[in-house]
């Protein structure tokens, strides 16, 4: 999918295994491998809490779940927090594999403290710390792929990125209660640090391509002739000729912010957290008050959310690069508005017609299902915006990033997107069930999504458009 064994195979001096070990096979395992065990290891303490903290910290069965829902906010507000400064350093570094290596022996570290932990206050110190480093982990782990692999692969990336988190995140706590019922406390968290133990290994045998040598050389195969020409006269239409003066620091985010696709890339990924959080956040609870449901139906319910995105993420990835995240994301947005409003209608008695028998509870099933499936097309919109649009500029202007480039901030800037709506999203649904309404709760997420569908349309990217804009200024130097 992604290999290019030419380019794998060239390799300077007699470095052992050069040409696999910098292969865009290995480099897409090796970050796989990273993104999963992150993700893992970020949830893989949930069904170990109760054990901490009760059985080990000595604290009353009543504080579990306040201390629960604590840890587990910790999480997202030290990911939004972190994201900038983390962006920063990485695209500073010269070498990502040593700031891989670095950042997942300090996940070993963070990991063996959090088990030996006796004391409350020391745990959630060490939850702080694996948060930063697990943030870490993602942001430099997407931008090598970016940098190596290409950003013209980001569909595919975004959408392999989305499988990867959904299958950590799913398997984490499988994981822990597998090896906890198994063998005990310790044998658990034997298995997260093999993980990571593999993971350092792999990291080690990584070879990391000279900097920007995708630029050169990818897809030229399918580049029309206009894309070509477009692409020869693109020094002398940018007068990229005399040096530009480097953005960093605030001003770079100001920079980003400025490109409409860039911002427009943002608000899709926290729209769609948003939604996710919103399903998350209410789904249990309103099932539960208005079918009768119980924790099997609603595990199944959370699967039908969850689970096609595993299997239609990367195909969707697939398209996006292909034809750009304009239509697919608009699509989705314009389709998944229907939807929402009969999750609300479901159910509710002022409308008899979705009441009757159990034509409620089957509406609201097929409809989670349905929106599983088109959320998909939601899938990659940040991060293919963000790392198209530093190409692009710097293409017009190179060096304006600097020599490392602005891949690690711009992912960032998509992640603290994609963590705001996580915790934005149960504040307002959890506001707006308690003083409207389920119904009135979906209404307005359905009229969210019509609006976002109106902002990808306008502002995202296309092949259409790219195709347009180089035309244009072909036929402006002829």
């Amino acid at each position: 999918m992604f290999c290019s064994p030419q380019a794998a195979k060239t390799a300077p001096g007699s470095t052992w295994g050069y040409g696999w070990r910098s292969s865009d096979t290995f480099i897409l395992s090796s970050m796989s491998m990273a993104l999963f065990t992150d993700e893992m290891l970020f949830a893989f303490m949930v069904p170990l809490l109760p054990h901490i903290f009760e059985t080990r910290l000595g604290l009353d069965t009543t504080l579990t779940q306040r201390y629960t829902s604590i840890f587990l906010v910790e999480g997202a507000l030290i990911s939004i927090i972190s994201s900038p400064l983390v962006g920063n350093i990485a695209d500073r570094a010269s070498s990502k594999k040593v700031l891989l290596l670095v950042l997942l022996v300090l996940t070993l570290v963070s990991v063996l403290c959090l088990s030996i932990t006796a004391s409350l206050t020391w745990l959630f110190i060490g939850r702080f710390f694996q948060c930063i480093v697990s943030n870490a982990l993602y942001i430099v782990g997407i931008a090598t792929m970016a940098e190596n692999i290409g950003s013209e692969h980001m569909g595919k990336i975004a959408g392999l990125s989305s499988t990867l988190t959904s299958a950590g995140t799913c398997s984490g706590p499988v994981i822990a209660g597998f090896l906890f019922g198994l063998g005990g406390y310790w044998t658990a968290w034997a298995g997260a640090t093999l993980f990571l133990i593999v993971d350092i290994i792999m990291r080690l045998l990584m070879i990391e391509k000279p900097n920007r040598q995708r630029a050169d050389t990818a897809n030229t195969e399918s580049l029309c002739a206009e894309e070509r020409v477009c692409s020869e006269q693109e020094p002398l239409l940018n007068g990229s000729q005399h040096s530009v003066e480097e953005i960093g620091d605030w001003r770079f985010y100001i920079y980003l912010f400025r490109q409409p696709r860039f911002t427009a890339g943002i608000v899709c990924y926290f729209v769609f957290a948003l939604f996710i959080a919103s399903f998350e956040s209410t789904l249990a609870t309103h099932v539960r008050h208005t079918f009768g449901w119980g924790v099997f139906p609603v595990g199944l319910l959370f699967a039908s959310i969850q689970g096609p995105g595993m299997v239609l993420s990367p195909l969707v990835g697939w398209l996006k690069d292909r034809v750009g995240s304009c239509v697919p994301t608009t699509i989705g947005f314009i389709t998944i508005a229907p939807f929402l409003w009969l999750l609300g209608v479901a159910g509710d008695v002022r409308f008899p017609w979705a009441t009757t028998g159990s034509r409620g509870e089957i509406i609201y099933a097929t409809c989670t299902t349905t929106i599983g499936c088109l959320v998909c097309l939601l899938n990659g919109a940040g991060m293919m915006e963000a790392t198209e649009t530093v190409d692009e500029l710097e293409a017009q202007n190179p060096g304006i990033f600097g020599p490392y480039g602005g891949y690690s901030r711009a992912v960032a800037i998509t992640n603290m997107s994609w963590m705001s709506g996580l915790l934005v999203g149960p504040l307002l649904t959890g506001l707006m069930v308690e003083k409207l309404g389920y119904f009135e709760l979906q209404c307005v997420l359905a009229a969210i999504s019509l609006l976002a569908s109106i902002n990808s349309g306008l502002n995202l990217s296309s092949s259409h458009r790219k195709n347009d804009e180089c035309r244009s200024d072909v036929s402006s130097i002829s």
